[in-house]
């Protein structure tokens, strides 16, 4: 059995403020790689480390790469260690966001700049800068919630957080 596991709404590790990584060790490192191979098998695109029940402040994400056929494909995995939002545009687009820790349920509209600038670490401790726009943009911003104990249903609109409350009881429920 695997020391981590994927956590679902309604697990209070999904509302903690993630913790700075001091120092890379090796267990972070195979954190990092269960997370890839997790989202990999998984249809994800990101993920957390609190989201496996691990709250400090790590994201994994893969960037969705349009083909000229006009399908998508995703790059390689990318690993942020204590990233920190350095700019983002004012301008914003509303669309849908789902999330693993919530199975089936994909909800908008979210509003979230379209464009960004996240430095943070590798694995390597080597810093860098991504500049990320559209959907590379709204997934950095999911992922960098999660670490601040946010999910991207606390940014719904009232009207639709109150639609879905069932759902939410529902999500609780079967995975409590």
């Amino acid at each position: 059995m695997t020391k981590w596991r994927l956590r679902y709404y309604g697990d209070p590790v999904l509302r903690k403020k993630s913790e700075p990584i001091e120092e890379i060790t090796d267990e972070v490192k195979e954190l990092a790689r269960f997370m890839i191979d997790y989202i990999d098998n998984n249809q994800g695109i990101g993920l957390a480390a609190v989201q496996v029940g691990v709250p400090i402040r790590l994201f994994i994400l893969r960037d969705y790469i349009p083909s000229e056929e006009g399908q998508w494909g995703v790059s390689d995995p990318k690993v942020f260690i204590n990233p920190k939002i350095v700019w983002k545009s004012e301008e914003v687009e509303a669309d849908t966001e789902g999330c693993m820790s919530l199975p089936k349920l994909t909800v908008g509209p979210i509003e979230r700049p379209i464009q960004v600038k996240v430095e943070a670490l590798d694995l390597d401790g080597n810093t860098f800068i991504d500049e990320r726009e559209g959907i590379n943009a709204r997934v950095s911003f999911h992922e960098n919630d999660h670490l601040n104990g946010v999910l991207h249903i606390d940014r719904l609109p009232p009207d639709v957080r109150k639609r879905i409350e069932s759902d939410l009881r529902a999500i609780k429920k079967k995975y409590q």
